[in-house]
C-alpha cells in the first residue's frame, strides 16, 4: 500500500509509526512545511513543501511579534502550502493520506485535493476539545465540513481524546497509542542512588523549574538522588532562570544540564536512568513517556499530559496535580521510597511497553481501520 504522510513537521513521534509502516513493506513518503531543530528522521524520505507567497508573508507580519523561538499558534493556523502540493499528491498516488494536521490551512488544502483525487484520508489528532474557542456549534459544524471532505477516520495516541470524540458523537475514531521499540533491560547492578533524567524543550510550558523545587525538597532528607534535565533552548531567558535556580540553591552537584544533544543521543541516555519526571503543564500528548517506558524508567507526569492514559498508577508510574508542587513531590517520594517496590515499578514499565507500544500493532491495526467501512 502507497502511504504518504503530510504534517506540519515531521515530529519525532511520527517517526516509528511511519518506520512500522515501512517495516511491513509499504511504500511511504513524508511531505512538510517545515523541519525543526530537533526532529529525527533517519532513513525516513521527507521532503518540505513550499509556502503559498500569501502565507509567507502573513508569517512573516506575525513572528515579527513572536519573542521565543517557538512558532505561535496563529503562525500555525496560517502555514498553507503552494500549487506543489497538488502536483506532489498527483505525481504520488498514494492510496492513503495520514494527516497529522487539524484545524488549519494545511488541513482543509490537503482534504480538498484528496477528496477529488478520491484518496483516502486518516487524520492524526491528539485534542480533549470538543469545542472552538468555547463553542460547541463551532465544533460541530468543523466536523461537519470534515465529514464532507472525506475524512476516513480519526486516529489518536490519547485516550482522552478517543473518550471526548465519542462523547460527542464522532463515530470514526480510533485509539491507537505512541509506539517504540523495546530496549533491553539494563543487567547493572542497581544502588541505592536514583538517578532521575526529564526530557522536554527549555520553555515554561515544560515546567523544569516545578521539579527543580521538588528535587530541592526531597533532597534535603534523600541526599543520594541525581537529576538530570535534557532538552533544545526554546526560551533563552527561561532556560537562564532554571540555570540561576540551580546555583542559587546549591544544587549544582546533583543536578545537570544538557541543551546540545541530537535525539540519538537522548535516546541512549535512558539506559543511564532509574526514573524519568515530566513535570509540563498543558501537555497535548508527550512521546517522552513511551521512550521512557520502552526503556524500564516508571514515569511521573502531570495529569495535563495526554499521554498520562499510559500510566497505571503505582505500577509503571504516578500522576500528578499538575503545577502543585507537593503533588509531585509525594509522587517523587510514593516511587523511591521503597526500592524493592521501585524495581518492580521498571520491570512493569517494560511490560506495559511490550503489551501496548509495540510498532508492529501500530502499522496491523492501521491497516484494519482502512478496510473497514465506517
Amino acid at each position: 500500500m502507497k502511504f504518504l504522510i503530510i504534517a506540519q513537521r515531521f515530529h519525532t513521534n511520527l517517526y516509528y509509526r511511519a518506520k512500522a509502516l515501512q517495516d511491513a513493506q509499504h511504500e511511504l513518503r513524508v511531505n512538510v512545511l517545515y523541519k525543526g531543530k530537533s526532529e529525527f528522521y533517519e532513513n525516513i524520505n521527507i521532503q518540505q513543501i513550499p509556502l503559498s507567497f500569501f502565507s509567507k508573508c502573513l508569517i512573516k507580519i506575525v513572528s515579527f511579534f513572536n519573542k521565543t523561538n517557538l512558532k505561535s499558534n496563529l503562525e500555525l493556523r496560517l502555514q498553507s502550502p503552494g500549487r506543489e502540493l497538488k502536483r506532489i499528491i498527483k505525481s504520488y498516488k498514494p492510496d492513503v493520506i495520514l494527516l497529522k494536521a487539524y484545524q488549519n490551512a494545511l488541513a482543509i488544502k490537503v482534504l480538498r485535493i484528496a477528496k477529488r483525487e478520491d484518496i483516502k484520508v486518516l487524520m492524526l489528532t491528539q485534542t480533549n476539545f470538543t469545542h472552538i474557542k468555547g463553542s460547541k456549534f463551532l465544533f460541530k459544524l468543523n466536523i461537519k465540513l470534515f465529514k464532507y471532505l472525506k475524512v476516513h477516520a480519526y486516529i489518536t495516541p490519547v485516550k482522552s481524546n478517543y473518550e471526548a470524540f465519542k462523547k460527542f458523537g464522532i463515530k470514526n475514531v480510533f485509539y491507537l497509542p505512541f509506539v517504540y521499540p523495546l530496549k533491553e533491560f539494563s543487567t547493572k547492578e542497581f544502588s541505592d542512588e536514583i538517578n532521575i533524567i526529564s526530557v522536554g524543550k527549555f520553555q515554561n510550558r515544560k515546567n523544569q523549574l516545578l521539579l527543580l523545587n521538588a528535587f530541592k525538597v526531597i533532597t534535603e532528607n534523600k541526599p543520594k538522588l541525581r537529576l538530570n534535565i535534557i532538552g533544545e533552548i526554546a526560551d533563552e531567558k527561561y532556560y537562564e532562570i532554571i540555570r540561576n535556580f540551580i546555583q542559587q540553591n546549591s544544587l549544582s552537584n546533583n543536578v545537570s544540564l544538557q541543551a546540545h544533544l541530537n535525539y540519538l543521543q537522548i535516546e541512549k541516555e535512558y539506559a543511564k536512568y532509574d526514573l524519568f519526571i515530566l513535570p509540563a503543564h498543558t501537555e497535548p500528548a508527550s512521546y517522552s513517556v513511551v521512550e521512557a517506558l520502552a526503556n524500564g524508567l516508571p514515569v511521573i507526569c502531570s495529569d495535563e499530559n495526554g499521554t498520562k492514559c499510559y500510566i497505571e498508577e503505582g505500577r509503571n508510574g504516578f500522576v500528578f496535580k499538575a503545577k502543585e508542587l507537593n503533588s509531585l513531590v509525594q509522587k517523587i517520594k510514593q516511587s523511591i521510597s521503597d526500592l524493592k517496590k521501585f524495581r518492580e515499578m521498571q520491570k512493569e514499565a517494560l511490560f506495559s511497553a511490550k503489551k501496548n507500544h509495540d510498532p508492529k500493532q501500530f502499522s496491523e491495526k492501521l491497516i484494519k481501520i482502512i478496510n473497514s467501512e465506517i
